[in-house]
Order: structure tokens, then sequence, then C-alpha cells
């Protein structure tokens, strides 16, 4: 790596004015000021290859109108330079960048960019850089229309209609329960002061919007003077920092706007409560549906304090905390969190009760108290502390696997930077958080807790769904709109009627810019797969891949389900729910809360069932994955399998009580889960693995779930049935039939990692044999004929080998609690001899050329896109927060035609090659890449011919277009499409559905 200057030092313009090192990124970093600008800027250095830039604006929120993030969407447009219609969506389709993109949080907004090429990011930069400097949003208004809101009216006679980019983004938030909870709470804490406003608020604010507001804005925040820009990775940072000051700063003299001060703000002293009502759609749930938060305001607090704080929150949200345990002893069994909240200016502590009531409020505030009552006079138990600790450094040791590091990281310093004037953010926690883990630890948690005992300022805030407000608002928006066509005179029709003509043709012009491509031939190429080792021990298939990554490894186990019959599985939710939920023989509940947080890190459950590729691994299988301390692994493994095996399934009260406060996380109906459950039923549509996870995860498993919460209610006889079957599914999981384990990890651990795997996995058959046998003597399957397990040693083992998945229809749609619509469209080019590499640029540019300008641009949808997903076979359309149904619908199933009518130049496909050739090759880290290569290769996946096909990618010609169109056409005429949203605008499409589903709690 190329050597950093020292302090005093200066580099083309900057001077060095503090050096630094982040332990947990390996990396050192020197703050550099930029004197003529006022610029400051951040290096961060160390082996990464995925360079990173991040500019960012310190952006007050003086309002809700939310100015700064239309600014953000509209300097990222146009600029002198780069002329464009959206010079963002030029650079995002074409160019070889691994993450891009512009976020506006409540203080700051920031444009991040990362790429594996440093020639690539010197040219976005100064795209970037350019579009603030002299954006050419804030002279043709036309822009201002596209993004934020404009008037539309056709016919002098009417309808009056509204459309925007950002206005359909926070349209789209209407009915979010917590985003609304969170600003009621703002509100009530800050009163009157900035941080009160949140952004994304539009949709409640749209008549306050001006042009000139955001010009305001942009006058106020953008300059250099109030920026900090961030540089990540293993670059020649001498030559971007020679470039920055050549062709930009050196340009500019800084005003010294750096806004630091609208951040200090004093919040009135009180405590308040409000109760407030948030959007909801009629038929929504109002009992046991409210959120209850208790926010205590932090002002006054250091830095280093604040990261006390929020390690204290790690602490208190543990279930075997003083206040979890207050919670149950007082009968509140609900979902509960507290966090530090940092977003806003000013910072605060807050408390939350999610799917509860009004009355809750009260004993909510009362557990609270209790429990910090006793922590300010007795600290926490040992065990609870040291789980924390472990947790928090696993955390930090495994920060490096993230990816787009150059924005996360720069991200969290901009933050902190925002609000303090400062960069040594991670500096300041890795010292702040080697003191809490020191002697004095019971001391800080002891001096927290009496803070937060006695606040200046705290509110208490309960809110309430309530249903029909939601289409009350947007009737309310109708009668805007239509009062506003009535005060307009005849003359003031017609001339917006022109306007609106006059728009529509500047928006449906193509026209961009490829200035900053690089050339494709200078693309690496795509590597060889990580090695692992394959080995089979008896009944167990193990692969495990060394890393250079010390003292963490990554671990995952596939069981087998196909012991459990059909009408069993749909219990599989409910025993994965009950984990760690239930005493065991060796640990009570309090116990195995602490042992997980100690040595199952992110540990995830999931079910999957591959395809034939994958020959004797294409079964019904469960999968866990966590991540640990190689010399805790024989600990974590023995705990695993005990939660898994050992659970007292006859404690039918507890089971109640967790089915209770968990279930309406399982409802799909919710406005949260529109694009996720668009993604995952598109792919059903294609993909075994994933109809098999959409079957065990539906809607249906939902309303089981509450029928059985209903039956042991009211039925005590069912209680024997449950028991039973949680049994059953336990002993079968673990019956020793069939194991895959996978691991990552340092050489020097690795072999004792998979010896203890393959000792313990290899003990569970013959512990549970004679249950199995029991169990199957008595108990037979009225969905499938159980046969000899001919492949195990375990010969009187019974598995249900007629499963089939039920078919899903080809075109889709699912009605929720959603003001919008996610719909997504699929291509399945696996095992399709036709579909090539070469295809892929010509997706990105039926993406920018086709989809983008109808479907954001004029179709008033927030975005639309294409991806694609080369290991596992298939591209996807999709549009989101898209007030539309039929006409997408329509653009979508046209995409492989209009691809022919597309004018493309070879510098055009140049462009989309680079785009096709970063979306292919996803940077990760050392364990996520080397688990990767072992599930593509369990799961049948052939690295060489993912490679093949990535290579190709550069081969695309002009001369390819039309066997390109031809091959898309035919995957989308065969594909799935699916639409989750608003039941109103599904229904005026139902003709475009073979099934429309309503989804209702």
């Amino acid at each position: 790596m190329v050597s950093l200057p020292g302090t005093g030092e200066t580099v083309s313009g900057f001077t060095v004015t503090e050096l630094g090192f982040i332990h947990m990124l390996g990396a050192r970093t020197v703050e550099f000021y930029h004197a003529r600008s006022g610029a400051r800027l951040l290096f961060i250095q160390n082996d990464d290859p995925e360079l990173g830039f991040n500019l960012i604006y310190r952006t007050p929120q003086f309002d809700e109108t939310d100015t700064n993030h239309i600014l953000e969407h509209l300097l990222l447009s146009s600029c002198r330079k780069y002329p464009s219609r959206d010079i963002f969506f030029d650079m995002d389709s074409k160019s070889y960048s691994t993450f891009m993109n512009g976020l506006t949080d409540n203080t700051y907004t920031c444009y991040p960019i990362c790429t594996l090429s440093q020639e690539q990011l010197i040219k976005l930069m100064d795209v970037y850089l350019c579009c603030m400097e002299e954006p050419d949003a804030l002279k043709e208004r036309n822009f201002y229309l596209r993004e934020a809101l404009r008037l539309e009216l056709e016919d002098p006679e009417g309808p009056l209609s509204m459309q925007g980019t950002v206005l359909s983004e926070d349209w789209g938030h209407l009915t979010d329960l917590q985003e609304n909870a969170d600003s009621f709470t703002a509100k009530a804490l800050y009163p009157g002061l900035p941080s009160s406003n949140l952004l994304g608020r539009l949709h409640l604010h749209y008549r306050e919007l001006t042009f000139e507001l955001v010009k305001e804005a942009f006058n106020r925040c953008y300059d250099y003077s109030n920026c900090l820009m961030v540089l990540y990775g293993d670059m020649d940072y001498r030559a971007v920092l020679e470039f920055l000051d050549r062709e930009h700063l050196s340009h500019y003299t800084g005003t010294h706007r750096s806004l630091l001060s609208a951040m200090d703000q004093t919040p009135v002293p009180g405590k308040r409560s409000l109760t407030a009502e948030s959007p909801a759609y009629s038929d929504s749930p109002r009992e046991q549906a409210s959120i209850i938060d208790y926010a205590i305001d932090l002002t006054g607090s250091s830095q280093e304090e604040l990261i006390y704080w929020d390690l204290f929150t790690d602490i208190l949200d543990s279930d075997t905390s003083p206040w979890h345990r207050c919670a149950r002893e007082a009968g509140i069994n609900n979902v509960m969190e507290v966090y530090l909240d940092l977003l806003l200016p000013d910072p605060s502590l807050r408390f939350r009760l999610r799917n509860g009531d009004d009355e809750q409020k009260e004993e909510f505030c009362r557990t609270i108290q209790s429990a910090l009552q006793e922590i300010s006079a007795h600290g926490v138990a040992h065990e609870l502390y040291q789980a924390a600790m472990k947790e928090n450094r696993l955390s930090d040791a495994l920060t490096r696997e993230g990816s787009h590091l150059g924005f996360n990281i720069s991200e969290e310093i901009g933050r902190y930077w925002s609000q303090t004037g400062k960069t040594d953010y991670f500096q300041l926690y890795e010292t702040a958080s080697r003191r809490f883990a020191g002697d004095n630890s019971q001391d800080i948690l002891k001096m927290l807790a009496s803070r937060a005992l006695t606040p200046e300022t705290s509110a208490v805030i309960v809110t309430v769904p309530c249903p029909g407000m939601a289409e009350a608002l947007e009737e309310e928006k109708e009668q805007y709109l239509k009062e506003t066509l009535d005060s307009m005179s005849m003359d003031e029709r017609r001339r917006l009627c022109k306007d609106t003509e006059s728009f529509r043709q500047w928006n449906s012009l193509d026209w961009g810019n490829m200035d900053f491509l690089i050339h494709p031939k200078d693309l690496p190429a795509p590597g060889p797969g990580a090695p692992f080792q394959k080995r089979e021990f008896g009944t167990i298939t193990s692969y495990t891949a060394p890393t250079s990554v010390d003292a963490v490894g990554s671990y995952q186990i596939y069981f087998d389900l196909s012991l459990i019959p059909r009408d069993e599985l749909k219990f599989l939710s409910l025993y994965q729910m009950l984990l760690t939920e239930l005493d065991t023989s060796r640990y009570t509940v309090e116990q195995q809360k602490t042992l997980e947080q100690e040595y199952l890190h992110d540990c995830t459950f999931d079910e999957l069932y591959l395809d034939s590729a994958a020959g004797a691994d294409s079964r019904p299988m469960m999968t866990v994955f966590w991540y640990g301390l190689t010399a805790d692994f024989a600990e974590s493994l023995d705990f695993l399998l005990d939660i898994m095996g050992g659970g007292e399934y006859d404690d039918i009260p507890t089971i109640l009580r967790i089915l209770e406060k968990y279930l309406p996380d399982y409802d799909l109906s919710r406005a949260d889960m529109a694009s996720s459950l668009s993604f995952s039923l598109a792919e059903g549509y294609i993909r075994q693995e994933c109809r098999f996870r959409n079957l065990l995860n539906s809607q249906d498993v939902y309303y089981f779930l509450k029928d059985v919460a209903s039956k042991l209610r009211e039925e005590p006889e069912y209680a024997g049935k449950v028991t039973d079957t949680l049994r059953h599914i336990s002993t079968a999981i673990l019956s020793g039939s069939r194991f895959t384990f996978m691991a990552s990890a340092n050489p020097d651990a690795l072999g004792e990692v998979e010896q203890e795997a393959i000792r313990q996995l290899g003990m569970l058959g013959r512990d549970y044999d004679t249950r199995l046998e029991r169990e199957h003597d008595t108990k037979q399957s009225d969905t499938a004929r159980p046969t000899a397990n001919k492949d195990s040693c375990h010969t009187t083992q019974a598995r249900y080998t007629a499963f089939i998945l039920p078919p899903q229809k080809q075109k889709l749609a699912i009605c929720v609690d959603a003001p919008a619509q996610e719909t997504r469209m699929m291509g399945d080019f696996r095992g399709n001899p036709g579909f090539k590499g070469r295809h892929l640029p010509f997706l990105m540019a039926c993406a920018d050329k086709y989809l983008k300008p109808a479907i954001r641009y004029q179709g008033g949808a927030y975005d639309s896109g294409i991806d694609f997903y080369i290991p596992a076979g298939y591209f996807t359309l999709w549009s989101t927060a898209d007030p539309e149904v039929g006409s997408t619908l329509e653009l979508f199933s046209n995409t492989g035609k209009a691809l022919m009518d597309i004018s493309l130049t070879q510098q055009d496909l140049d462009g989309y090659i680079l785009s096709a050739y970063a979306q292919a090759l996803p940077p990760a880290g050392t364990l996520n890449n080397r688990m990767r290569y072992m599930r593509r290769a369990m799961a049948g996946i052939d690295t060489d011919q993912i490679n093949f096909m990535i290579a190709d990618i550069k081969n695309a010609r002009l001369e390819h277009q039309a066997e390109a169109s031809q091959i898309i056409h035919d995957l989308l005429e065969q594909g799935p499409i699916v639409t989750v949203g608003n039941e109103r605008a599904i229904q005026r499409s139902a003709g475009c559905f073979d099934e429309i589903i309503v989804y209702r709690p």
C-alpha cells in the first residue's frame, strides 16, 4: 500500500490534521483539510480492493417538505459538464460500479460510490462533484417537476392529478406504523425544534412544497466548507487528491457554511405524553396493533457516553436483562426493543413495545423504571454482561465480512461528523468499548441507569393504527386536487394542459451522457472459485474451506426434513419460534438466551428443497447458519443441538404465550412485506427451493398458527397433539439420517472444527434411533406412504418421498395493506443454452432506455429496473412504490420486443457491459465468499460455467441485439409476474392476473 503523509504535511492542497488507526478494519486513517475550499477529507487505507468514495453534506431538516431528499434527486439529474436526462442512472446503468446511490438522512445527505477500479472511481467522482457545483436542476424546472411534485391536466375539465418521484416514495410509507411512530415520538420529545422534523413526510405536506424552498435548501447546505469527503480502500490516494484539487476544490473558496451550529438545540424540559393515530386501511386490525414508545432525551451526553449508551442498550435488549424480566413478571407478552437513536440532531434513548394496546402504557413504563432502579443499585448479572461483550467482540471482528464498506463505514462516520464536526468515530468507539469492557463496567452501567431514571426531557407516545384513515387521506388528496381545479380559471386550466404536454414531451426525450466510461477491455477476468474440501463421514457430508480470518468462523448445517410427513411440516414455524423459548433438561430459558448471545452470532434458520441438479441433496431440508469464535465451536454446536432437541414441548402455557407474542410478525399482509413478498413469490414460480420456502412461510401458515393459538386456549385436548407433533419434528430433524456440515475458518482451527462437528452430529443417530423407531411404529402420514431409508444406516427410519409442491399461478396478485405496488417479473435462463452472458448487457439497456423512462419518469413509480443472478439462473424486472398496475405489467411483458426498437451505439453497449460485469461479480467478505462456493457445489451449480457466462459479457456486440431481444421475449413469456399491493388498484386491473389473493390479518 502507498505510504501515508505525516501530520502537518500538505498533499495537493490538502493538509494532514490527524492520523489514526481502526483495528476492526485493519486500516490507517488520515484526516485532511483543504484550506482554499474549506472541505475536509478522511482517507481510510487498508487492503480492501473494493474502493469507496462518499461525498457528505450536513443537511438539517428545517421542515417536513422533504426538500433535502428532493435535492438529492435533483442534483444527480444533470450538470453543465455532464448534461443528461438523469446522469445518476446513466452512471448506475453504464459504469463499473459495485455500489452507487444518493441517500438522505435527518442530519446529512451523502453520495457514495464503490468500485473495483480506481480509474472508474475518479471518473464517477468527477460527475458527482460537477453535479454539486453546477446542477442543471436549479435552472431547469422540469427536473423539479419530475423528481419532486407536479400537477398534471390533460383536459380543461379534469381530472387534475399529482405526480412526482419523491412524492411516490413518501406516499408508499403512508401506512408504515413504525415510521409514523418515529415521527410522533420526535414531535413529542422535541416540539418546535428541527429534531422534530423527519424526512420522508412529503405525502403529508405536499401543499407546502415549492421549488423556491428546494433552492433555499441548496444555497444553505451545498458548499465545500459544509462537506466531508471519505476515501476508502487500497488506492493511490495521492493521485485522487491531486485530481480533487486540480479539477474541483482549488476553484472554490469556502464560505464557512458548516451548519454545525444548527445541530445545537436545547430541548424543552418536561415529561410529555401523546396518543396519535397512524393511517391504516379500513380492514386493518386496531386491537393489539399499536406501538408504545418511551423516549429519553440524551442531549448533553459526550460522544463517548453515547457509545456507552449504545452498548448499554445491547444489554438491556437481551431477553435475560432485568427489563425483559420485569416485563414478563408484569404480564407483558409483547415484542420489545430498546435502542439509541442517533439519527436526529438530538440523541435519545428509545424503549419500544410493538403489537400492543393503549392500556399497556403505564405498566410498560413501570417495567422500565423498575429495571433501571435495579441496575442503578446492583448492575447486571455477570453472565449477561459477558455474553453481550462477546457478541459485540464478534460483531466487530466480522466487520470486514460486509460488502460496500466504503459506503457503510463512511455513512456511520458521516452521521457522526454531521453532528460533531469530527471524523474519529471508530477510534473513539474502539477506545470506549475497551473501557466499557474494563474493570469499571458495572459502575458505568449503574451511572447510566441512574441518569435514565431522572431525565430532564422524556415522552411517552402511543401510536395507534386508525382503520379507514388511509382511505381518508387518499380522498383528502383527491379533494385537494378537485378544489384546486375548481379554483382555476379556464385560461389557467388551458395553460396547465399546455404545460403538462410540454413537460411530457421533455420527459420523453432520450438524452444522456457517457463521458465517465472506462474501457471494457480493462475489466478483470473472473477469478476461480475459492478452494474447499468435501468429505463423507458415513451419513454426514462435510465441506470445509480455509480462510485467512483469525479467531472467527462461519458454520452451516443442513438437516433432513424428509422424515417429517407433509401435514406436520406446517408446525415447523412453531418449532423454530420456540427455540430458546422453552426450558430443556440442561438449560433454563434464561440460560439459553445468554448462551445464544454468546455462541450463536447472527444465527438464522431457513428451509430449502434443492432441485434435481443437487442429486442426493435434492430433498426437503432445514438449514442453520451462524458465526462464532473458533475456540467456542464445540460449545456452540452442543448448545445448538440441545435447544433443537430438548425443548419441553408439554409446557403449553409457555407455548401459547410465545405464539401470542410473535404471531403478528408472521402476518404477510403488512405493507412493509410487499417488496420481499413479490420477489419470493415470483422466484417460487420458477425455483423449487423458493417455492418450498414460501410454502412453509406463507400467509396460510400465519392463519394456521392463529388457529393453533385459538385451539390451545379453547380445546384442552388439542395440547397433546401439539406436544406430540413438536416432539416428532425435533426427533426427525435430529435423527442423524443425513447431515451436511459447512465451515470456513482459519486452517489452524478448521480441522478441529470439522472433527468436533462429525463427532457431535454422529452421536445424534445413536441417541435418537430408538425414539424414532417408536414414533414411526405408531404414526403414519395421511399424505404419503413412508418408505425405507435405503441410503442410511438407520434402515428403520421412514422417509416421505411423495412430497409434491403445490403449483403456483403464473400471473399472481396479492392484496395487502399498502398504498402502492411492488411488481416483479422473471425470466428463467437456467439450463437454456441459447441465453449467454453477452445478452446480459442488453437487459441493462432495456432497464435504462425502456423501463425506467416509462415507469419511473412517466408512470410515477419511485423506481424500476432489471437485476440478474447468474448462479440462480434468472433475471428479474421490478418496480417499487408504483401507483400503476396494468400499464406496468404491459411494459414488462413487452420488454423483449421493445429491445429491438432501442437505438444503441457500441459506446452505449460498452457502458452496459461495465454495469452487467459489476453486477455479475459482487464483492463479498472472506468467510462469506468461501461459504458461497461450498453452497454452490452442494446445489450442483458449476462455478466454471458461471465464470464462462461472466467472461462472455465482454463479448456483447450490436449484432447480438436481435437474438437478445428474441430470447428475452421468450423467457418472459414463460416467466412469472407477481404484483403485491393496494387492493383497489389491483382489482382495477384484475384481467391481468390468473389469480388474485387478498391477505387478511
